[in-house]
């Protein structure tokens, strides 16, 4: 009986320890988290902003380009041929299970 419990008491010291592992490791992750988000965040405002309708054909060109390529392009599928032996291991002990099974009632 004191190996028993001894065994509840190491597993409960362990469950813990993990538990409270789990929690100091999200709470790392969150601070770190914050700390570069912010950092980011002060980048992306200080970025210049993209121009709303300037690009040119440079776009246009380009998609042309990528549709043609989709159209144009068919996904190149390899099917191997399959033969099928009378004489291979598989049929023969299907066929044998086959004659030999038993119809249960």
């Amino acid at each position: 009986m004191p190996l028993l419990s001894s065994a509840i008491e190491l597993t409960i010291i362990g469950m813990v320890v993990v538990f409270f592992s789990l929690i100091a490791l999200m709470y790392v992750i969150h601070l770190l988290n914050r700390i570069f988000s912010e950092t980011r965040a002060e980048e992306a405002s200080s970025a210049q902003p993209a121009p709303v309708g300037g690009g040119g054909e440079l776009p246009l060109v380009l998609a042309a380009a990528a549709g043609y390529f989709l159209e144009t392009e068919g996904a190149e599928v390899f099917i191997p041929e399959v033969r099928r032996s009378a004489a291979s291991g598989w049929a023969r002990g299907a066929r044998a299970g086959k004659a030999f099974s038993r119809s249960r009632s």
